[in-house]
């Protein structure tokens, strides 16, 4: 069999369909760390419910697998620094060879993942803007099976004003991001020192209520949903100036800054006002921390939380429009998603992306439930692309790896893959146990991810004609050689040995 046709490469050989190298390791990196402001959503409710020593050793070891994964990817991505979609374009690329039928199920469930929190972190940004300067604005209108109230209709403007920062250029974008991620850095840096300098910090307010193993693999899978994310560094290797040294960079900066932030702040606020204060504001429970030692600055604390949500809301609608791009130029869905507009965008797949989140804020009732339970596809994928760091290492040991790990890792990825199927089987088994779901949240969450099988079918049979199917595809041993002078760069080799990042110029990014 020959290897099945590069249609990546035939639509980045257009000059107007290239994603443009506009991007140093410092805009990949703050573009990644939008996702830090978890820290102010979901681990409140996980403190709430098992409490502030057990949240901390359970986001500590989920960012400890999200750097080993970081690790992997750095290698992978700079063996397709031209591929857009990051780690599950990397996936299917791996595992095509095998079956067809894994790319599309991973790469969905991998946009699924960056695409939905954006409805989620629309409304509670919503609810934050109405609950501090529109208290009495508390109308509701029903749509369908939900109600929707002023807090939708503040997230849907925000949703359509990130969609026009990116769909207009990744470099403003990048810039508001980076400012939001600063400012936001700067007030928890604040709340976590503040209760240590006035002394008011107790280790008897951080308690440990977790006893349940299963319970333990849940909260693994819904924090996953926010760690793991440490890997969309890789979606902008098509636009970063040096991919083989900026995708590595970004990546580990952005790891040790999340693994301190989600270590540092549940312990520094929870002795600071105990578990049961933070359970019961969940999203908001900052501004407490805030208030109790900076007098009056509720309104500014909600101001700077909501720099921070908007710039989490332009970093995922980035990485989905990325992730759904790769989807298109992977030939795993209707074609109609692979465009790049006059400003180098991927125009129609941040409108998919931005019209899906506006359908899910406003029809769907339990919008939490379904962003857990569409974690699955998610972690599904990344743990497929830990396994997929082997079988590349196996099948295409020619392969050019300008940043080439030592072989003890090939193991620890087989752990890491092992590892992430667990806790992908039991987080999807077990909606119940955190109060984030039902049965019902489930099968409509994993209805959403199997939409991709008839989409991917539309496209082999219907739009490219591939008469008879090919079950599988073979794939070449080496690249082929490109035009792109920015992805043939020195070799870097990784840290531990002793040698220097030649590729890494002073001053970029």
């Amino acid at each position: 069999m020959q290897p099945a046709p590069d249609h990546t490469a035939d639509a980045q050989g257009q000059p107007d369909q290239q994603l443009h190298r506009v991007l140093g390791w410092r805009s990949g990196a703050f573009l990644t760390l939008t996702t830090i402001l978890g820290v102010f959503t979901t681990v409140g409710y996980m403190i709430g419910l098992v409490g502030g020593w057990a949240v901390i050793a359970i986001w500590a070891a989920s960012m400890v697998v999200a750097i080993g994964q970081a690790v992997l990817y750095a290698e992978i991505a700079t063996m397709f620094p031209d591929t857009a979609g990051g780690v599950a374009a990397y996936t299917h690329e791996a595992l095509r060879r095998y079956s067809v039928f894994v790319g599309p199920v991973v790469t969905w469930g991998y946009w699924l993942g960056y695409s939905l929190i954006q409805a989620v972190t629309a409304l509670i940004l919503g609810n934050v803007i109405q609950a501090e300067w529109f208290p009495h604005s508390t109308w509701q209108l029903s749509v369908g099976s939900s109600h929707v109230g002023l807090g939708n209709f503040i997230g849907a403007a925000a949703l359509l004003m990130t969609y026009l920062l990116n769909v207009f250029g990744i470099k403003l974008a990048a810039r508001l991001t980076g400012i939001g991620v600063v400012i936001f850095s700067l007030l928890t840096v604040l709340m976590v020192v503040a209760p240590f300098v006035t002394g008011t910090w107790s280790p008897h307010l951080l308690t440990w209520d977790l006893h349940s193993p299963r319970l333990a693999l849940v909260l693994l899978y819904l924090a996953g949903y926010t760690t793991y994310a440490l890997e969309g560094a890789t979606l902008f290797t098509p636009e970063y100036r040096r991919p083989a040294s900026d995708t590595p960079k970004a990546l580990r900066v952005s790891g040790l800054v999340m693994l301190a932030v989600f270590a540092l702040v549940p312990l520094a606020t929870t002795g600071a006002i105990g578990k049961n204060a933070i359970a019961a504001n969940p999203n908001g429970y900052a501004v407490q921390v805030f208030v109790k030692y900076f007098h009056g600055g509720a309104s500014l604390v909600v101001a700077v939380l909501v720099a921070g949500l908007v710039a989490t809301l332009i970093g995922c609608s980035a990485e989905a429009g990325r992730a759904l791009l790769g989807i298109a130029r992977e030939d795993l869905t209707i074609r109609q998603l692979d465009h790049i507009n006059r400003f180098g965008m991927p125009g129609r797949a941040l409108t998919m992306d931005v019209a899906v989140n506006l359908a899910v804020l406003f029809l769907v009732g339990n919008t939490v439930a379904i962003i857990a339970a569409s974690n699955f596809g998610y972690i599904v994928c990344i743990a497929l692309s830990c396994l997929a760091f082997v079988l590349l290492r196996r099948d295409r040991p020619a392969w050019p790896r300008p940043y080439r790990l030592r072989n003890v890792w090939i193991p620890a990825a087989i752990g890491l893959f092992i590892f992430n199927l667990v806790i992908a089987v039991v987080g999807i088994a077990s909606p119940a146990l955190t109060g984030y779901g039902n049965g019902t949240d489930t099968v409509i969450a994993l209805a959403l991810l199997f939409v991709c099988i008839p989409l991917f079918l539309v496209r082999k049979l219907g739009q490219d004609r591939q008469w008879p199917f090919r079950w599988r595809e073979e794939t070449a041993a080496t690249p082929p050689a490109t035009a792109d002078p920015a992805a043939a760069v020195t070799p870097v080799q990784p840290p531990g040995r002793g040698r220097t990042d030649p590729a890494l110029q002073p001053g970029e990014g």
